[in-house]
């Protein structure tokens, strides 16, 4: 009995060993995609988290501008808002 389950061993293990083969370069691939989706997701939400910082600042200059230009304006009320 011992003999039969070496003999199937043996004829069935190149082929147990080729779908376990192609299964880790399947695997593989889907891990590779995922990857790279999660890299180009997390690249448009820094895009957009500098896009929104860059607004702000720019927000900040406007008026400091004012500010250094315009003596007429009350510079409390304006720094307030800052």
């Amino acid at each position: 009995m011992f003999e039969l389950f070496l003999i199937i061993m043996i004829f069935l293990s190149p082929f147990l060993l080729l779908v376990l083969i192609k299964d880790y370069f399947t695997n593989k691939a889907t891990a590779k995609e995922t990857l790279l989706l999660l890299q180009d997701k997390n690249q448009k939400n820094t895009i957009v988290t500098m896009q929104k910082k860059l607004d702000f600042l720019v927000e900040r200059v406007i008026v400091l501008e004012e500010l250094a230009i315009n003596k007429n304006i009350d510079l409390s009320q304006k720094i307030a808002q800052l």
